[in-house]
């Protein structure tokens, strides 16, 4: 991969006590991997940490999982490659058409089942966070501070126990519907290559922009799209 790449990307080894970005994700084992500000891969992701792994390169040994992981490296850079917007094959459909929310079948926790175009008439932000992913946190709990008149919001947890994330959302009270990431809403939307990601849709439900990653004016950004959709 690194030849691949050549000069366009550097590839940098960094330990994890002396690191902004591990500190701020709140890693303290090895490997992690980052690509600028996105957590593609953390420790948990190939070994288990005290007991059975659910990570999603697990069994490392497999090389299918290696190849996966190797794809979701892949892809990030290729976003940041193209100056953060994701590329264009993946965003649009057929003759150049925004490509709309995914139809998939969503139960948020209260056991109530809805679908995104449910929530059409207004912008709608999803983000998928993780419980243990504080930028991801800080995020869910700003997003809180948005009009309700400007953008509906929904919560998608992902690599997270629904204990853990019942815990969070009684802490941060945020504003929106949660649901937990089942595989077929991950597939739905393409996979999970990190996190944390918020996919913005306009008032019909197409996804005109992705956010990978926790920049520090991730905050920014997000007002800024949400106002070219008034």
């Amino acid at each position: 991969m690194t030849r691949e790449y050549g000069k366009r990307v550097t590839f940098a080894i960094e330990d994890f006590g002396a690191s902004p970005l591990a500190d701020r994700f709140g890693v303290d084992k090895y490997p992690a991997l980052f690509v600028d500000d996105v957590l593609v891969a953390r420790p948990e992701d190939f070994y288990a940490w005290g007991g059975a792994g659910k990570g999603k390169y697990i069994p490392w040994s497999e090389v299918e999982n290696r190849r996966k992981f190797q794809r979701d490296v892949k892809r990030i850079i290729e976003v940041r490659l193209a100056g953060g917007e994701i590329a264009a094959s993946t965003t649009k459909a057929t003759h150049g058409a925004p490509r709309p929310l995914p139809n998939v079948k969503l139960t948020d926790l209260d056991g109530k089942r809805f679908a995104f175009a449910e929530l059409a008439g207004k912008p709608l932000l999803v983000e998928m966070w993780a419980t243990w992913c504080p930028p991801c946190i800080e995020t869910l709990s700003w997003l809180k501070q948005l009009d309700p008149a400007s953008a509906n919001i929904v919560g998608i947890a992902v690599e997270s126990e629904r204990e853990n994330v019942d815990k969070v959302l009684a802490q941060y009270k945020p504003r929106g519907r949660f649901v937990m990431g089942t595989p077929e809403i991950l597939e739905a939307f393409g996979g999970l290559p990190a996190v944390p990601i918020l996919f913005l849709a306009d008032s019909q439900g197409r996804m005109v922009k992705v956010f990978y990653g926790a920049p520090p004016d991730l905050h920014e950004q997000i007002q800024k799209e949400l106002a070219k959709l008034r």
